[in-house]
């Protein structure tokens, strides 16, 4: 999906999640190919609150993306 039909799929998870599954998972975009994905994902997890969402088009070669549902850092 393209990157704003990912962030209007997140916000609609988010919206129908409950407090309890949102306390306990993050929901990340993310590039759609794997490789890309992966070192997004690793960067995500370094600067988690500093990493504006836009940044995975960044990883991206090929402008899709996809949601994944991540269990959040417990530190």
């Amino acid at each position: 999906m393209t990157f704003n039909e990912a962030v209007r799929h997140k916000k609609n998870i988010l919206k129908n999640s409950s407090e309890f599954t949102k306390s306990l998972y993050d929901y990340i975009i993310i590039p759609e190919i794997e490789e890309e994905g992966k070192r997004y994902i690793d960067e995500f997890r370094k600067s988690y609150s500093l990493l504006p969402e836009e940044t995975c088009k960044t990883y991206s070669s090929n402008a899709r993306f996809k949601v994944l549902l991540s269990v959040k850092d417990s530190n």
